[in-house]
């Protein structure tokens, strides 16, 4: 398989995880801070809320109107993108959630 459309599909999977893990996350810090009022998982969850916008922007963008085009000599450095923010939404999810004392 050509390097290039491997990472075409590791793309559209990372695209997927992103959509996937910022919309649970939204929920979870939505319903979270509902229950809490706490300021700190408030400002958290409008960050899942801006990477749910930046995931359903890429998805309708890339498969949807054709509005993004990603170069193939730039593939990998977008999926390399693409997994930092699912690192980043993971880690925000960590910080936040996690029970105390590493619970």
């Amino acid at each position: 398989m050509d390097p290039m459309d491997l990472a075409s599909l590791v793309k559209d999977l990372l695209i997927g995880v992103l959509l996937i893990l910022s919309l649970a996350l939204t929920a979870i810090g939505g319903l979270s801070w509902y229950r809490t009022r706490n300021p700190r998982i408030k400002m958290v969850s409008l960050a899942f809320v801006l990477f749910l916008i930046k995931g359903l922007f890429l998805a309708l963008g890339l498969f949807v109107f054709d509005w993004i085009s990603v170069p193939k000599d730039f593939a990998l450095g977008f999926d390399v993108m693409l997994t930092a923010d699912v690192l980043i939404l993971t880690l925000l999810y960590l910080a936040l959630f996690r029970g105390r004392g590493g619970q």
